[in-house]
Parts: C-alpha cells; sequence; structure tokens
C-alpha cells in the first residue's frame, strides 16, 4: 500500500471517529443527530489535515536528503541509491 493509500484510510478513519464523536450519547445535550453530522465530520477532518500532514512531510523531506534517489551511492546507508530507505519514502 503506497503512503497516498494510507493517508486516505486515514482520513477516512479520522471521520468515522469524527462521526462517533458527535453521536456520542456522552455529549448529552451536546451530542449532534442528523443528515449534517458526516459532512461535518468531514469538513473538520479535512481542515485539519494541512496541519497534521506538515510535520509529517517535512520529516519525510528532511529523510529523503539523506537518502537520495539519484544514481551513484545512497551517502547515508552506503549502498546503491535509491537505497531502502528512499524507495519506502516515495509514494
Amino acid at each position: 500500500m503506497t503512503l497516498a493509500h494510507e493517508l486516505e484510510d486515514a482520513h477516512r478513519a479520522g471521520v468515522g471517529a469524527g462521526i462517533a464523536g458527535m453521536q456520542d450519547p456522552g455529549l448529552g445535550r451536546g451530542r449532534l443527530r442528523g443528515p449534517g453530522v458526516p459532512a461535518l465530520a468531514e469538513a473538520a477532518v479535512s481542515s485539519a489535515t494541512p496541519f497534521l500532514r506538515a510535520p509529517l512531510l517535512g520529516r519525510i523531506s528532511a529523510a529523503l536528503l539523506l537518502h537520495p534517489t539519484h544514481a551513484g551511492q545512497c551517502p547515508t546507508c552506503g549502498v546503491p541509491a535509491p537505497c531502502e530507505t528512499a524507495r519506502a519514502l516515495r509514494w
């Protein structure tokens, strides 16, 4: 599974958790119900996603600088490029 697919799966799971959370009976009078709940959960997860992805993408970028994908030898691993790390980080 590619990183893009994993991120989409995580997004769907986040929306599902948001829906369940908004409809939780433990919220009492603050509990949300109705057909608009999925749209609200989607909006909440979508608006938070850039703030969650930015640190992850920054770390991936930094790791790719240490493990270049161009021809030659990976300066970090000492094996022909792209090394296993560079291949795992590419999606």
